[in-house]
């Protein structure tokens, strides 16, 4: 016999009486945060014997918890209709209201702090900008699940036994029961793969940067003004075998990417499941911080799946599900990324969003060779540049270097280009680019904002043109591309959205 559980939305709910832990420890996190620097010069000047330095502490702690208290306490949320209203505040008091067919995604976040006491804390991310953008911080799972379906899904009744079962009554009540869903989970196995093929400059330049941090305070600790720690790393590798050194380094460097990557990989998306049901994706991963993200199909903006070399011969894919991009304001990343997928998995993501199979893009549109000169020809102006360093700090001598570097620069420049091409198919704009990663964008019509075409003097006599397809994720550029297939694809586009009517969001 299945359980239900029964939740009353229409009516205003308050936070779970366990998130006043959140509140004590968010209010030492916030003290702490700020007064960091104020500490640690007390503790290394050795002055704590004034008492009015814990007074003021003291006081600081009182005012943050009381402040946020009262936040706790004052904190409403209550679904009525078709519009989620959330309330808080006591003197200054506001409320917002968001339409829920605004609603582009649902996560439930469970922290470390949060999993100690079985709350969560859900995400709400709105087509708006991001002061639209809504946190509840402080529901238990069950509930929690009850209301990412009330906010992305309509409410209706299931007969099916073996599906998902979401009924509502007069009052609004939810009732969620236990099911059986049309799931796919990435293995443990598949997880270890792509941590060990992706990623890779990105985390190279994370270790660079931290190494370099890492020296520089070392060099504050131990090295007078007129020394430097570089100075002492060229010495003792002339003494000893610069060459072996190089290598070794190399090769250390490379074994701690693919371990970071590794490491990363399985503690981030650890358990990865996706339910896919009634037009909706929802996934949940995690180790230490757990996620449950729930997409519906027609926010979806555009779907990207990448694979580098080592990926291709393991049928792996990541896949990049993209909705409202993030904006200066807002730096969190919206939309799903799900690692790991296989050809067949693929296919039925693609067809739960789109209710289409997979256009594969063998052949298609190539930009102009053109493209290929201009970028090789600017890759001279940081070689000229270089190269006058070089000569006019004196080190001449070693401006053999830039040659391999730019013939590396050329080849990549080339591969680049080789891959990239652009077909108009059915109802999407289909992209593909990369040089090791590579990337197919599929850019539904309907989600197609605005589009600008563009041909500069330079283009004109060789026919060739720009295009900015513009969406609420972002802005697809096809550059010196054909000028006549660009205006045909424009005007298909506005067609068939003339047409069909769509809705853009």
């Amino acid at each position: 016999m299945n359980q239900k559980i029964r939740y009353n939305f229409s009516l205003p709910n308050k936070l779970d009486k366990k998130a006043l832990f959140l509140v004590l420890g968010t209010t030492l996190y916030t003290v702490a945060r700020a007064a960091w620097p104020i500490i640690a010069l007390m503790v290394v000047k050795r002055e704590f014997k004034s008492w009015y330095f814990f007074a003021v502490i003291g006081v600081i702690i009182l005012i943050t918890f009381v402040t946020k208290l009262i936040n706790y306490f004052y904190f409403s949320y209550q679904v009525v209709d078709d519009e989620l209203i959330i309330k808080k505040g006591w003197l200054n008091k506001s409320t917002t209201v968001v339409k829920l067919d605004k609603i582009h995604e649902v996560n439930l976040n469970q922290k470390f702090t949060h999993k100690i006491i079985g709350l969560y804390l859900i995400n709400i991310d709105t087509a708006g900008s991001s002061s639209t953008e809504i946190e509840i911080n402080g529901i238990d799972f069950q509930k929690a699940l009850a209301l990412k379906d009330v906010l992305t899904s309509s409410v209706e009744v299931e007969t099916n036994q073996e599906s998902t079962t979401i009924l509502s009554d007069e009052n609004d009540e939810v009732i969620i029961e236990d099911q059986t869903n049309n799931k796919i989970k990435i293995s443990l196995i598949s997880l270890i793969k792509i941590g060990l093929t992706r990623n890779y400059l990105q985390t190279f330049g994370l270790l660079i940067a931290f190494s370099f941090q890492i020296i520089d305070q070392l060099q504050d600790l131990f090295y007078e003004e007129d020394a430097s720690v570089y100075d002492d790393i060229i010495n003792n590798s002339y003494q000893e075998y610069l060459g072996v050194l190089g290598i070794v380094l190399f090769l250390g460097l490379i074994i701690l990417i693919i371990v970071f990557n590794l490491v990363r990989t399985l503690f981030t998306y650890f358990n990865y499941q996706i339910n896919l049901k009634d037009k909706h994706l929802t996934a949940s991963y995690g180790l230490t911080d757990s996620h449950i993200i729930s997409v519906p199909a027609n926010k979806v903006q555009m779907f990207q799946f990448q694979q580098n070399y080592f990926q291709k011969l393991m049928n792996l894919f990541e896949v990049k599900i993209k909705q409202v991009e993030s904006n200066e304001d807002n730096k969190k990343k919206k939309g799903l990324i799900i690692p790991g997928s296989n050809q067949l998995e693929l296919n039925k993501i693609f067809n739960v969003i789109f209710s289409d199979s997979l256009i594969y893009l063998k052949n298609g549109y190539k930009p102009h060779i053109r493209i290929l000169a201009i970028k090789t020809a600017l890759l001279f102006i940081p070689a000229f540049i270089t190269l006058m360093i070089l000569y006019f700090t004196d080190y001449l001598l070693y401006s053999w270097i830039i040659l391999p570097f730019f013939i590396i620069g050329c080849l990549l420049i080339y591969i680049g280009y080789k891959n990239e091409k652009m077909v108009f198919k059915g109802n999407f704009v289909i992209l593909k680019s990369g040089i090791w990663d590579i990337a197919t964008t599929y850019l539904p019509v309907d989600k197609i904002q605005k589009v600008s075409i563009s041909q500069s003097i330079f283009q004109e006599k060789k026919q060739i043109g720009s295009l900015n397809l513009y969406t609420a994720a972002g802005i697809v550029t096809l550059n010196y591309y054909d000028f006549n297939v660009l205006q045909h694809m424009v005007n298909e586009i506005l067609y068939k959205i003339e047409k069909n009517k769509h809705s853009w969001m």
